[in-house]
């Protein structure tokens, strides 16, 4: 049978997770979009373009994405981890104050010896906590696997729009440094992300109406984010069997 007290002690440390890697992915993505918000916002009237993620080589500047992706990016983790801090305080709880005291469980085995077979029995202590509805394990169970599939989509939204912005400002990293010919597989072939990222805090001009306070790790920042961002979608599968699991224990 499965035990229900260690799955929810699981449950709890996974929620707990959850959260703060929500958090950390909103945090990061939140600096980084503020920090450069103007510079990367040259559209014009009508149009927002200030979004660190998809930003675009023109012929003349390089501009931001659109602003969607950033307010999805940026936004979009707090209400799974709010579900998630939710559902650490609901397991934490029954686990911390409401496990029941140890009960003496009795297993008796047989065993072989060379006068015929005797039995071994022996007493094993198990700590219990009060079983929850079926309907409430199937009901977590669809919601952890939304969540799953929610934090999937956002991870693949950034980690597309982070790839998009790399690529474009290699362009623009080869017209800066006015590189040619053989040169132009470094730019585009070696240096990794977070090293185009480097060129671009400290090569990216502020417009006219915008003006950076001091310089960021935008790649780190972003490299932080991203991995908060998988990291969740990973505990959402894992919380996701381990309600399923719960739910057919139920059957």
């Amino acid at each position: 049978m499965t035990d229900q007290l260690g799955i929810e002690k699981r449950l709890a440390i996974s929620y707990a997770f959850c959260t703060i890697m929500g958090i950390i992915a909103s945090v990061s993505t939140g600096i980084v979009w503020s920090h450069w918000y103007r510079t990367l916002d040259k559209c014009g009237i009508g149009r927002n373009c200030s979004c660190i993620l998809y930003g675009q080589n023109t012929l003349s500047t390089f501009l931001g994405g659109g602003q969607a992706p950033c307010i999805w990016v940026t936004f979009g983790p707090l209400l799974y981890a709010f579900f998630s801090l939710c559902m650490t305080c609901f397991h934490g709880y029954r686990v911390l104050f409401t496990t029941k005291s140890p009960k003496m469980r009795t297993r008796r085995t047989m065993l072989a010896t060379m006068h015929g077979s005797s039995v071994q029995v022996e007493t094993i202590a198990q700590e219990d906590i009060s079983s929850l509805y079926r309907c409430f394990w199937i009901t977590i169970s669809v919601f952890t696997s939304f969540f799953f599939v929610y934090a999937l989509i956002h991870f693949s939204i950034y980690l597309d729009g982070y790839y998009t912005t790399c690529n474009q400002y290699r362009i623009v990293l080869q017209k800066l440094l006015r590189m040619h010919g053989t040169a132009l597989p470094v730019v585009h072939g070696r240096l990794h992300c977070q090293s185009i990222f480097d060129f671009m805090d400290y090569m990216q001009l502020d417009n006219d109406v915008a003006f950076r306070n001091g310089f960021i790790n935008t790649g780190l920042a972003l490299i932080i984010g991203l991995i908060s961002s998988f990291v969740g979608c990973i505990l959402f599968l894992s919380a996701s069997i381990l309600n399923i699991i719960m739910a057919k224990r139920h059957d």
